[in-house]
This record gives C-alpha cells, sequence and structure tokens, in this order.
C-alpha cells in the first residue's frame, strides 16, 4: 500500500471515530507515525484530502452501480441499498458531518450536489420507466417521483446518521438497512409491483 493510500485510511478511520472537525492532519500524520511534511506532501490541506475520499467514495460506488439489472429495474432499485451499504459504512463521516462538511469545506459540498442533482436525473428515468411497465402506479406527477427520490435520500441519511458504535456488530444492520429503505417504495406500487416486490423478498 503506498503512502497516499495509508493516509486516505488513516484519515477515513479517524474522521469517522471523532468526527471531521476534530481531527487534524498532524493528528493523521502521528497515528500512522509519519512527519506533518510527509502528509502535507500529498494533501496540502485537509480539505484537499476530504475531496480525494470523496471522489474515491463516488467512484466505488459508480463501480457498485454497473452491475445494476437493467433487464429488471424494480430488482435494481432494491439491489442498490444492500449493493452501497459497506461503502456508506466506510464512509460514514460524509453522512455525520455533513453540515460541517457544507459549513466548512465548499468544494466538497457543491461536488457532493453536483453528483446528487446527477444520480437524482438518472434514477427519475428509472422511475418513470417504472411507470411505463406499470410497476409504480400511473397517477404519481413528476413532483411525486420527486418527493420520493428526496424521502428515499432524507431516510437513508437518517438512518446512517443515528448509528451508534453498539450497532457496528449488529449482523443484520445491512439487512435492517435494506429493508428499512426498500419499504417506502411500497405505498407508490401497484398491485403487479407489489407482487413483484414480493417474488423480490422470496
Amino acid at each position: 500500500m503506498d503512502t497516499k493510500e495509508r493516509i486516505k485510511r488513516k484519515a477515513t478511520d479517524l474522521f469517522n471515530e471523532k468526527g471531521v472537525k476534530n481531527v487534524t492532519l498532524r493528528e493523521v500524520a502521528s497515528a500512522l507515525e509519519k512527519s506533518y511534511g510527509n502528509v502535507t506532501y500529498h494533501y496540502k490541506t485537509k480539505n484537499d484530502l476530504i475531496l480525494e475520499l470523496f471522489e474515491d467514495m463516488t467512484i466505488e460506488t459508480t463501480e457498485i452501480m454497473k452491475s445494476f439489472q437493467f433487464q429488471n429495474l424494480l430488482y435494481g432499485i432494491l439491489d442498490a441499498p444492500q449493493k452501497t451499504f459497506d461503502i456508506s459504512m466506510k464512509y460514514l463521516f460524509f453522512y455525520v458531518d455533513y453540515v460541517e462538511i457544507r459549513r466548512s469545506y465548499t468544494a466538497v459540498y457543491l461536488k457532493a450536489e453536483e453528483n446528487n442533482a446527477f444520480r437524482k436525473m438518472n434514477f427519475m428515468k428509472i422511475l418513470e420507466q417504472l411507470q411505463i411497465q406499470g410497476i409504480l402506479r400511473e397517477e404519481l406527477t413528476h413532483d411525486d417521483l420527486n418527493y420520493l427520490m428526496d424521502l428515499s435520500g432524507a431516510m437513508r441519511t437518517f438512518f446512517f446518521l443515528n448509528l451508534r458504535p453498539e450497532n457496528f456488530a449488529d449482523l443484520e444492520l445491512k439487512t435492517k438497512y435494506t429493508t428499512y429503505v426498500n419499504n417506502l417504495l411500497m405505498p407508490y406500487l401497484t398491485v403487479k409491483g407489489l407482487l413483484e416486490y414480493e417474488a423480490y423478498l422470496k
């Protein structure tokens, strides 16, 4: 493992443990038994480091989503929380410290907003296709689908934001998260959609 990768891994661990605001590059260097100059050679500021971690998270998520089952869009959406859960846990501080990141790390926040807008645009196309397929209720408007996406994002954030260290040992945590997120879809599904959802669960 090269030095940059070691810095990123140690910083991620410290950010998750103590919060972004409470970790300095000097502390990262000390934890790695490296000089401060060695760390700042690779990352001049903490902002640079956090921005690269966000980009890493985006790349990892994108790689997983490439396996999305486009031949069965509903199953693809239902699989997504389980597939991305470990990445969300790895970079938990992005959820827990979102307000701090928004306030103090503008470049990271703007990148996150850009990423979210792109994700929502693609998700909207999938939801509209599910309407055409008779999986989602026909009477749902564009605003309804936007609300569903916003609600889904809020619920995901709420889940990770409220985790406690004692929760991490729960072997069923990923299953609970997947169920928590996916059950949100149920009121929006047609009879056909509910039958497919039940088939997926089996």
